[in-house]
């Protein structure tokens, strides 16, 4: 097994395979994660990185999952709905008008009568109403073997947000060249905060294009993950990649 963690002051990953307990010839994956803010340096400055959301995933060769085995997955539940009928009558009419005058020297004469056909309509309408209540899962499984790491309100990810529990369970495909699990923990450029810690006042004065200040620095701690991933045989995609480890079964039997 190999793990490579790109910016240990911010997070760890740590994976692990072992025998299903329960099940002959099934392996669960276990995995450690822990996340946190600080201080960084980043050549010649000290910065303030924090990340709001990650995502871990997952790599299979030689390995299939067993289905359901899916750690943070829980079933979407019907959700109570509550509907309210509105009931308004209308009404309006619609006439049909003949009428004949006279005239003479004394003074007009009216005669008039008049025929017409009523109307009433009725108009219904529906409002829902749904009520629906749920607990927050700071892990939660998304399509193609992915996991998105978020707090509720979608602040800073601190803390340990799995400590050893299965987040997948697999076996071993027959007459496989080769067995391997990879597991990456990344995040998008959008998710993470960089500020530049200021210890001397005086310095304030050369903070004078903090957005670009800001972007040169995203470069830098692009390029310090960037290169450890190289190291590690991958490459940039998009994504900045903080831990990445690699588990061949051969190693583990």
């Amino acid at each position: 097994m190999s793990t490579t963690n790109s910016v240990t002051e911010l997070c760890e990953l740590v994976v692990r395979l072992k025998a299903a307990p329960d099940q002959d010839g099934e392996l669960d994956c276990l995995v450690e994660l822990r996340l946190a803010s600080g201080d960084i340096e980043l050549e010649d400055e000290t910065c303030e990185i924090s990340i709001s959301k990650l995502t871990i995933a997952l790599d299979l060769e030689g390995v299939s999952e067993v289905l359901g085995s899916r750690y943070g997955e829980p079933r979407k539940m019907p959700v109570e709905m509550e509907r309210t009928v509105i009931q308004t009558n209308t009404s309006g009419k619609r006439f049909k008008a003949s009428g004949a005058a006279k005239i003479d020297v004394t003074g007009p004469a009216l005669g008039a009568y008049i025929s017409g056909d009523a109307e009433i309509g009725v108009r219904k309408e529906a409002t829902l109403r749904s009520h629906d209540t749920f607990l927050h899962q700071h892990v939660t499984a998304a399509p193609n073997l992915r996991w998105e790491v978020r707090e509720h309100d979608d602040g800073v990810l601190r803390g340990t947000y799995l400590d050893g529990q299965r987040l997948l369970r697999v076996t071993r495909a027959e007459r496989a060249n080769r067995s391997a699990l990879i597991a990456r923990a990344t995040v998008k450029q959008k998710d993470v905060s960089i500020d530049q810690v200021v210890h001397i006042a005086l310095a304030l004065k050369f903070l004078r294009r903090p957005d670009v200040t800001r972007r040169r620095l995203m470069d830098i701690f692009i390029k310090k993950t960037l290169d450890a991933a190289i190291r590690g045989g991958g490459k940039f995609a998009g994504q900045i990649v903080l831990s990445k480890a690699e588990i061949d079964l051969a190693d583990e039997d």
